[in-house]
């Protein structure tokens, strides 16, 4: 078994695909095709199933998928602890982000001083969803992602890191019967209609969970895939909206929205936490990785806002 035939059946389990797998790779598709052949046979199993529009992975070719991507992600280590010897850092840092992380972290302006202090160090980004973001991680397909926590917070393997979090608000269009108060519970709210995320968004769930924890139904008339769609609903008083504050406050300056605090206390409204997620580190692993030099560069930027701790 070759280096370059795990490399060929990581590529052909992300792309789905034989023909872009190749073209990923920078080989002809039969090239890849034989060489996926030739690790089904040295397993003695097979790991794709072909069909004429896409590729699929057999339940073994799922569980093999895991220790592939592991053993690349060691070589990886290894690599980038043997040329780190000159003092120069090179290696990659594959992030994950959410997208509502804006508020929370000057992403570019941190890149962007990452960058400069680590030239050789090759960077990706990629913006995931909630739920496939520990299993990447776990992999090392993602060297490290911001993580919204909702029901779970540990993984085996996985180092969980507190990164921010903060308080959810009511936003509503102006004229909102509750304009003139600074506070609204969650009854009188889930009285109008509703702006929601869609179900599979970690915020979404978050709000779920505090609406059923309080025994109350809510109208959800819309249901976006992305936050900013859900403020231009509310913009035009289409319904309201559950928020982290951080991003109720970035946005309301520039929307005609009202931001609400939720008054209920018992039981409290749940948080919005994000944290960092990595794999555990190995202690006989010399010298700092990549992703130690990301953190202290993280570490070193001024929060955004101030007033939002968890770390």
């Amino acid at each position: 078994m070759e280096i370059r035939h795990l490399q060929h059946f990581v590529a052909l389990s992300e792309e789905g695909s034989f023909t872009r797998a190749a073209q990923r790779m920078h080989i002809v598709q039969s090239g890849l095709s034989a060489s996926i052949k030739e690790l089904e046979l040295e397993l003695g199993s097979r790991l794709v199933e072909r069909t004429t529009r896409r590729v699929a992975l057999t339940e073994t070719g799922r569980l093999f998928l895991e220790h592939a991507r592991a053993t690349l992600t060691a070589l990886e280590s290894g690599i980038t602890a043997v040329r780190s010897q000159d003092g120069v850092v090179r290696g990659r840092l594959h992030l994950g982000i959410l997208q509502s992380l804006g508020p929370y972290l000057e992403l570019p302006l941190l890149l962007k001083r990452f960058r400069a202090a680590y030239p050789e160090v090759e960077i990706a980004v990629r913006a995931l969803s909630t739920v496939s973001i520990p299993a990447l991680v776990g992999s090392g397909d993602v060297d490290l992602s911001f993580h919204a926590l909702v029901n779970r917070t540990e993984w085996p393997g996985l180092q969980v890191i507190p990164y921010a979090q903060d308080s959810l608000v009511a936003i509503c269009p102006l004229h909102h019967p509750q304009r003139s108060a600074k506070s609204v519970r969650l009854e009188a709210l889930a009285q109008g209609t509703f702006v929601d995320l869609t179900p599979d968004r970690a915020l979404r769930r978050v709000v779920d969970q505090m609406f059923a924890e309080h025994h109350i139904k809510r109208n959800t008339v819309f249901e976006v895939s992305d936050v900013q769609t859900a403020l231009q609903f509310v913009e035009n008083s289409l319904g309201v909206a559950v928020v982290p504050s951080a991003l109720a406050r970035s946005l309301a300056g520039s929307r005609r929205i009202l931001s609400l605090k939720i008054s209920n206390q018992a039981p409290r409204p749940p948080r919005w936490r994000i944290a960092i997620l990595r794999r555990s580190r190995q202690k006989s692993l010399p010298g700092k990785s990549t992703v130690d030099l990301f953190l202290e560069a993280l570490t070193a930027m001024p929060r955004v806002p101030k007033t939002v701790s968890g770390r």
